[in-house]
């Protein structure tokens, strides 16, 4: 893929262990590698500027199977999330199958609890996050204001009009 072409926002795909994959440009890090957002699985990750290519036109019409999300009824103690909140939330998602429950799907964005009941007791995300001093339970669903920076999806995602 020419220098030229590589910018952010560029929807392109990568290959990965002989796997192809969609991608979406979401900021170049240096001569050599760019931050990438997979709009089918919602992560960012570094890759070499080398494994990128050009997307074939009958996939850039697919649309994108991640979906912006945000936990339901929470909010940072603060104003903005904690690099403590950050953390006690990728623990608490570790590698595990989790329950999600559905609140409300507002302009694009779906807005749900998150369970652990994995143990005995099942575990509420907004509590644990609300336990240790990183949240206020709000009642309401109000995305915080780094929620497009935590949640690139936000950025490249659009809804499909479909609620």
């Amino acid at each position: 893929m020419p220098e030229s072409s590589i910018q952010r926002g560029q929807l392109c795909c990568v290959t990965v262990s002989k796997w192809w994959y969609r991608v979406i440009i979401h900021r170049v890090i240096n001569d050599q590698e760019v931050e990438v957002f997979y709009p089918d699985y919602g992560n960012l990750e570094i890759v070499r500027k080398s494994w990128l290519r050009f997307l074939k036109w009958c996939y850039l019409k697919l649309p994108a199977q991640a979906i912006p999300c945000s936990l339901a009824w929470v909010k940072p103690v603060e104003g903005t999330w904690s690099n403590a909140a950050t953390l006690l939330f990728k623990k608490l998602c570790g590698s595990k199958l989790l329950v999600g429950i559905v609140d409300e799907y507002v302009n694009g964005i779906l807005h749900l609890f998150l369970c652990d009941t994995s143990t005995e007791k099942d575990v509420y995300f907004h509590c644990v996050l609300r336990d240790g001093g990183c949240a206020d339970v709000c009642g309401e669903n109000i995305p915080s204001q780094e929620f497009k920076e935590l949640n690139p999806s936000a950025l490249y995602v659009q809804p499909s009009g479909k609620e």
